[in-house]
């Protein structure tokens, strides 16, 4: 047998596998489409990276599109009303954002020229083409693949709140924004939320906008429309409901890149149960959007699914038998983070309660809780700790004596 089969070239998949391969572990690396292929695909994500995830991808020895326009240490958020609420924190480290469709390849090529072995498969494989792989392997990761995740992992109804999206998305790159090194987060109550980061693309950096609009309301147009019709819908749509995005807005070259720089959908967020045994008496393991798929609300999945690899990596490194008991541990740790990131994000597709609107209030006029407040970001186990609990919203907002969070 040869060592350990990965399904799926997103994030998770090579994150895991280039972490295996730097630590002698042979691992081979099933997915769709090739490298070219991605090249060449429609816009899949815009997502931003914490500073956690490229200090991985450093170490990886992959650290790719890094252009400091790109770089972003601080955020930005405002909440429609009247008056608006708005305040400016930082990260902590810089997030960066980078169409995958040069990262993902990018990743793939070093996986490749460091003697990895990837087998491109043309479709997406069932589950009985998973259990086929898995009897060249010790275990299976499945990391991505629409028809193997649905077949093998089926969603736990405990952990799984929503039946139906909360949010209807629309996701594109746009000339037309002037330039900042800013996250942009803008609310509006009842209507949905939008964001901006400067991402860099095929064309330089650019503007990523990520629409989420609530069903039914005046946003949802925006994720229905064909590309060519998206800016001039979105326009008047920022200026009466994210204004001061609007304000970033230069009307006469604001237009989306072009056809294939536009992805509309919708996601259902869902956790499944993570350990499979294959009918080869293989084990299947799944791990990042395979395990939890999470609305984009709060930015984690890209960042959740590199943690996760990360944490499958070293369990696999440290040896067998990778038998149920093995999975079922695996699964445990990487729900200690993929649990807080799951319960926060379900929150925030709710209005706000009434403590955390006290937090947020507080960081528009305190710049340490404004810190805390976009710091939580980069720390989802504490970010979901602290807004769970009254208490401890309490604590920051009202004082103690003691120092507020420092770590971020």
């Amino acid at each position: 047998m040869a060592g350990i089969g990965i399904v799926g070239a997103g994030i998770s998949g090579l994150t895991l596998a280039l972490r295996l391969q730097q630590l002698g572990v042979e691992a081979t690396l099933y997915c769709e489409g090739d490298a070219e292929t991605l090249r060449k695909g429609r816009l899949p994500n815009t997502v931003g990276r914490s500073g956690h995830t490229l200090d991985r991808e450093r170490a990886l020895g992959s650290a790719h599109y890094r252009d400091p326009g790109a770089m972003m240490l601080n955020a930005m958020l405002s909440l429609k009303g009247d008056p608006p609420l708005e305040f400016t924190g930082t990260f902590g480290k810089a997030y960066n954002a980078a169409d995958f469709r040069l990262l993902i390849p990018a990743f793939m090529d070093d996986f490749a020229e460091r003697g990895g072995t990837i087998v491109v498969s043309g479709t997406a494989p069932d589950a009985e083409q998973v259990d086929r792989w898995s009897r060249r392997h010790e275990l299976m990761v499945v990391a991505a693949g629409r028809r193997s995740v649905a077949e093998l992992f089926p969603r736990d109804p405990g952990l799984s709140p929503y039946d139906r999206p909360q949010r209807l998305l629309a996701a594109g790159l746009f000339h037309g924004f002037r330039p900042s090194d800013v996250f942009s987060f803008n609310i509006a109550g009842g209507v949905g939320e939008i964001f901006r980061a400067p991402i860099v693309s095929r064309e330089g950096v650019v503007s990523g906008i990520i629409v989420e609009a609530v069903p039914g309301g005046p946003l949802e147009p925006i994720t229905r429309l064909p590309w060519d019709e998206v800016a001039a819908a979105l326009l008047p749509l920022l200026r009466e409901h994210t204004p001061r995005l609007a304000e970033q807005v230069e009307p006469e070259a604001f237009e989306l890149l072009g056809p294939t720089d536009l992805l509309q959908g919708a996601i259902t967020p869902t956790v499944r149960r993570p350990v499979a045994e294959l009918p080869s008496g293989r084990m299947a393991l799944a791990v990042g959007d395979a395990y939890v798929t999470n609305d984009p609300l709060t930015g984690q999945g890209a960042n959740l699914g590199s943690r996760c690899a990360w944490i499958v990596a070293e369990a696999i490194a440290g040896g067998g038998p990778y038998d149920a008991a093995f999975c079922r541990t695996a699964a445990a740790r990487m729900w200690e983070v993929g649990g807080p990131v799951t319960h926060w994000t379900n929150m925030f597709l709710q209005p706000p309660a009434e403590h955390v609107m006290r937090l947020m209030l507080a960081a528009g006029t305190r710049q340490d809780v404004a810190d805390v407040m976009v710091g939580l970001f980069a720390d989802p186990v504490y970010a979901w700790s602290l807004l769970s609990s009254p208490e401890a919203v309490a604590r920051i907002v009202d004082g103690d004596g003691r120092p507020l969070y420092d770590r971020v």
